[in-house]
């Protein structure tokens, strides 16, 4: 058995997720154990975050290579956190060695409505002005602030200043994502300079 893995897990649980046709998609972390009866707390990269409960099964692991299936039996906010119980991990002895695993779920277990976007599916987008056609750079990360996402892009090598913009995914600035040909165009109000921090 692979080190860090607790010791309660059985070989088809470890085995569940091993499938080289199948991928998968990181939708949060494991922050660490909750209370004493295995509890863990849970950062959700879903949105809204609490939608990470609609998904039955978590595989967690550093990577969905080496992730392992865990049954959720309860699931629920917890301030700005979440808080899970997963099947087989009853106290904190089990939970601690979870903490910083990720979670990840099969990619054709998520649901994505007409207007929704999977954050990995936008990184390596090129981001374009929808006034000039300018090419502002590429997305490299989204990050989340408060209350709105963020896109990380990153100016082109041929920029005359080079840098990075912080763009808010929001409807008045994403004009349009279009996934086919890699392209995400945007309006930058007045103001949004603010948002760029050159790089010397």
């Amino acid at each position: 058995m692979a080190t860090g893995q607790p010791d309660h897990l059985t070989p088809d649980r470890v085995l569940a997720c091993h499938d080289s046709k199948q991928s998968y998609l990181h939708i949060g972390d494991i922050l660490g154990a909750h209370g004493l009866k295995g509890a863990l707390t849970v950062f959700s990269f879903t949105r809204p975050a609490e939608a990470i409960v609609d998904y039955p099964r978590w595989w967690l692991g550093q990577t969905a290579a080496t992730a392992t299936a865990y049954d959720v039996n309860r699931c629920w906010q917890h301030g700005k956190r979440m808080l899970v119980e997963l099947d087989g991990v009853t106290d904190c002895n089990q939970a601690g060695p979870l903490k910083g695993h990720k979670i990840w779920v099969p990619n054709d277990a998520v649901i994505v409505a007409d207007d929704e976007h999977l954050w990995q599916d936008l990184v390596g987008c090129s981001v374009v002005l929808e006034d000039s056609g300018d090419v502002l750079g590429t997305v490299t990360a989204l990050e989340e602030y408060g209350a709105q996402d963020i896109l990380s892009v990153s100016t082109t090598e041929d920029a005359d200043i080079k840098g990075e913009w912080m763009i808010p995914f929001i409807e008045n600035v994403i004009i349009e994502v279009d996934l086919d040909e890699a392209r995400i165009t945007v309006n930058l109000p007045e103001g949004m300079d603010a948002c760029f921090t050159p790089r010397f």
